[in-house]
């Protein structure tokens, strides 16, 4: 119980962290690392859910979700007869709070799609994806199958962008969040990659973008990474093609700086992470246009 209670507490320090942000940035971008995996299934169970407060205001504006909903199936009889049995069919939604829409094609938009006003705003409930119900057998010797076709735009998409808008007072901050949705016989899945809105209110965002400057800048933001993660001795963070004067900071959960440079047309820096505790660390990149924030973890 206190393991339990001391990770929500970790979980919740994280969440923190990571609505921290730069008060001249345009564009907010989280990174979820590693991804959010959400699953259900015929045997075994759902996940659970994830809050995504989108413009860190510390209310929760989406949550995506998998679940089970029930069914009823007629047997095929016997020599003495059947009862009725209960199907099941598995579902990948999310949902919208009161104040928080969402616009979705089929299967999620494209790369540096435009988000703005001019999109199709639903603040209804919304089905990604739905997996096949199926029914027991039945009592007495009967038995019957009852088969959903896969339904909703989601079916086995990975990495595409669906569109969030919310409100605060009179404005209108627009988003977006990556995800992959699976279907299968009897289960489904959502995976929450990443996500990210535009500060400026009443501004539009382009699906993907990580930075205030545009398209051709995207690539920049999501070359940054770091390896191997966990890690133990030794950290390496890759810049990509990097021509900019980037500021890396690692803090542990308690917001203490463990870590920090600076760096100017590099594309790597080498950490050593031998006198890191082990634990659940933040790195952030700082540059003038953005900040990227991750989750990194170190096993002794």
């Amino acid at each position: 119980m206190k393991k339990h209670l001391q990770k929500k507490f970790y979980a919740s320090i994280i969440m923190i962290m990571f609505s921290i942000v730069s008060a001249n940035a345009q564009i907010n971008y989280t990174d979820v690392n590693p991804d959010v995996a959400l699953n259900c299934s015929f045997t075994g169970g759902c996940s659970g859910n994830y809050s995504l407060d989108l413009n860190s205001d510390g209310m929760n504006d989406f949550i995506l979700a998998v679940k089970k909903s029930g069914f009823s199936c007629s047997c095929n009889g016997g020599p003495h007869g059947g009862t009725n049995q209960l199907g099941e069919n598995d579902s990948a939604v999310i949902s919208s709070t009161l104040h928080s829409w969402i616009a979705d094609t089929t299967g999620g938009y494209a790369l540096n799609t435009l988000i703005d006003s001019s999109l199709v705003w639903t603040n209804a409930n919304h089905t990604l994806a739905g997996s096949y119900g199926h029914c027991q057998a039945c009592s007495f010797g009967g038995a019957s199958l009852s088969w959903l076709p896969l339904s909703g735009p989601w079916k086995n998409i990975n990495g595409k962008y669906l569109a969030l808008k919310t409100q605060v007072g009179s404005n209108f901050y627009y988003g977006w969040v990556k995800l992959g949705v699976g279907v299968g016989n009897y289960s489904v899945s959502i995976t929450i990659m990443e996500y990210a809105y535009n500060s400026i209110p009443n501004q539009p965002i382009l699906a993907g973008q990580t930075i205030a400057t545009g398209i051709n800048e995207n690539s920049f933001a999501s070359s940054i990474n770091f390896f191997p993660n966990p890690v133990n001795n030794h950290l390496t963070i890759a810049f990509g093609s990097n021509n900019k004067k980037v500021n890396a900071t690692i803090t542990d959960i308690t917001g203490k700086i463990i870590y920090a440079t600076t760096a100017s047309e590099t594309q790597k820096v080498e950490v050593n992470t031998e006198d890191f505790k082990a634990g659940i660390y933040v790195v952030q990149i700082h540059t003038s246009d953005f900040i990227v924030t991750k989750r990194l973890v170190v096993e002794k």
